[in-house]
């Protein structure tokens, strides 16, 4: 997800809200819609994701589990000032 878990410094960077034009790194100080970010995160991860599933769900079954990490993420981070944009 967008700009979480930017505390830990390991998994920041891959998708953020607001990428600062100069360095081409997340901009943790920029508060936003983050739509760009949830753009690319639908575009890159989850729309190709779902071709998949569908394309095999009628011939296997088929189960999502979401990251656990990734829910406390949300709760945690949600009065950070750098990781808790409100997207």
């Amino acid at each position: 997800l967008p700009n979480r878990d930017c505390d830990a410094k390991a998994s920041i960077g891959e998708i953020c809200c607001t990428v600062n034009k100069t360095t081409g790194h997340c901009d943790l100080d920029t508060e936003s819609d983050c739509e760009d970010g949830l753009k690319e995160y639908k575009e890159t991860y989850v729309q190709p994701f779902i071709r998949i599933l569908k394309k095999y769900s009628k011939d296997v079954p088929v189960v999502v589990i979401l990251e656990p990490d990734s829910l406390p993420n949300l709760a945690t981070n949600l009065k950070h000032p750098h990781c808790g944009n409100k997207a």
